[in-house]
């Protein structure tokens, strides 16, 4: 060894400072937890745009997945913490250059997955699916999905991207369902009519338009939780109309087009 670098680690090993100091693991757990705040959440697609921060951020993910594999003590504080939002989508990662009828195994290997590590999924709080590599033919991944769905209990969050050319699977496979954990959901139009089976939404991100998720919560009468709603696009004057009607508890909007919107109503906090 370096005679400097062996000079130094006895220096500080004679130091009662650093002596007394704890280790890693024998620090208060609410210190860990806010020391890994500092890195950024993994978020994609609307869901990183909504909260204006940059997508594919792996740094944080990467840090968890190393720490809760460091020792039993570390695994027990930060495992809950990297199982807390899952992905099952494609990513800078992981995006395969291959066929595209083979791509919708990503979807079913992380479905699989889950069901066969029950010890997660208490700590499961946010899903983020994609169904673009999905097709008529290749419905499995989707039924597995649904599957975990009903095996989440402390599920709050539910977001389904790319799924508009598998609406008619996902509703039939969504049928008679509920899922009453889920506050925050974040879908296409096509999928409006699945939003029964989420009774207890508080915030809607609608996808692309939104005037269909209006007119189903409203023919409905489903979702009168909701005050928080995202992304939605106003292209007609009945948008507005009926919106406080649609949703009368709403406090918070968010939209991406407004062609020539006037509001007048002081309650309703609204951003672009």
């Amino acid at each position: 060894m370096n005679v400097g670098i062996k000079s130094g680690i006895d220096l500080i090993n004679s130091c009662p400072l650093f002596a007394s100091m704890p280790s890693l693991p024998e620090l208060p757990t609410e210190l860990l937890i806010e020391i890994v705040k500092y890195y950024p959440e993994l978020l994609l697609g609307t869901d990183a745009s909504l909260q204006g921060v940059p997508s594919n951020e792996f740094s944080g993910n990467d840090t968890l997945r190393a720490l809760s594999q460091t020792c039993r003590t570390l695994r027990g504080i930060f495992l809950p913490v990297l199982w807390e939002r899952v992905q099952a989508c494609f990513t800078v990662r992981n995006l395969p250059q291959r066929k595209i009828s083979r791509r919708a195994k990503i979807l079913e290997r992380r479905m699989t997955g889950i069901q066969k590590t029950p010890y997660v999924l208490p700590y499961i709080h946010s899903l983020t699916v994609t169904m673009q590599e999905c097709g008529m033919e290749n419905c499995q991944p989707i039924a597995q999905f649904v599957r975990v769905l009903q095996l989440l209990p402390n599920l709050k969050s539910l977001s389904i991207f790319y799924a508009q050319n598998m609406a008619p699977v996902l509703l039939n496979a969504f049928r008679d369902k509920i899922f009453p954990s889920v506050v925050s959901l974040s879908v296409a139009d096509q999928l409006s009519y699945i939003l029964p089976c989420f009774p207890n939404i508080q915030t809607l991100t609608a996808q692309h338009y939104g005037g269909q998720l209006l007119k189903v919560i409203e023919h409905f009468g489903v979702n009168t939780r909701i005050h928080t709603l995202n992304n939605l696009c106003i292209s007609s004057s009945w948008v507005v109309e009926r919106l406080r009607e649609a949703i009368p508890r709403l406090k918070q909007l968010s939209i991406w087009h407004t062609p020539q919107l006037v509001c007048g109503r002081d309650e309703i906090h609204c951003t672009e």
